[in-house]
């Protein structure tokens, strides 16, 4: 399976402007011809949560038929990172995910919320994990915070997954943390995992990136530094 990872900075709150630089940034590696793109968590956004109720979409929404027709034009799986999605009234951190044809197959809501950026003042949690049945194998996806409670991978590894990926927006000082956590699970899971992060500061923050692919021996396949731009690996499963 060739997986393309998405590292990019993020304007916050400018959905059109952060969109369309995802979307060049995708064009880029189109030619590689990869099975999975990802990007990184609220890669539309930002932790703009003061302004959630204005920037969050429905789903399907204006984002999400964008993802929908680059998914279809490359013919591969884009899981969307994550985006601020509404639901009548309810707010959520939630990824999509595409097939190759471009129709929405598994939307997945952020379970634990981040209580340092008001996650929990903001947004509602979701409630299931979610599997995706690819023609290579069955992957899974978590976001960010997710990534400190083991039961969510050992259910997702139970319900099939081989590969899980983790959208983020893990910011500093936590590197050692993440690099750390990301091999912990893929060892004790015995399956691959892809760490997504995004680059640069918002108000409040900065981000480091290390997007990387742990193996199920906790060996890191790939892995790229502070610095924009795509991580492409091939991942045997």
């Amino acid at each position: 399976m060739r997986i393309a990872c998405i590292q990019m900075d993020v304007s916050l709150g400018d959905v059109q402007t952060n969109l369309s630089h995802g979307m060049e940034l995708i064009d880029n590696i189109a030619a590689d011809k990869p099975d999975i793109i990802c990007l990184p968590e609220l890669f539309t956004t930002g932790y703009c949560l003061h302004e959630a109720k204005r920037l969050a979409e429905q789903v399907p929404g204006n984002t999400t038929r964008v993802l929908s027709q680059k998914s279809c034009e490359i013919g591969c799986f884009l899981i969307g990172g994550s985006i601020l999605e509404k639901e009548v009234d309810n707010l959520y951190n939630t990824a999509v995910v595409f097939n190759r044809s471009g129709d929405i197959v598994a939307k997945y809501r952020k379970i634990h919320l981040f209580t340092p950026f008001e996650e929990d003042l903001y947004l509602m949690p979701g409630d299931k994990t979610v599997v995706i049945d690819t023609e290579i194998c069955r992957i899974g996806v978590v976001i960010c915070y997710d990534l400190r409670f083991p039961e969510l991978f050992k259910e997702l590894k139970n319900n099939g997954a081989k590969i899980v990926f983790v959208v983020a927006e893990f910011p500093n000082p936590r590197l050692s943390d993440w690099k750390t956590l990301l091999t912990d699970m893929a060892m004790d899971n015995c399956i691959h995992i892809v760490g997504i992060n995004r680059v640069g500061n918002d108000e409040k923050s900065s981000f480091f990136g290390h997007t990387l692919i742990a193996s199920p021996s906790g060996e890191i396949k790939g892995e790229m530094k502070g610095y924009e731009g795509v991580l492409v690996i091939d991942v045997g499963v």
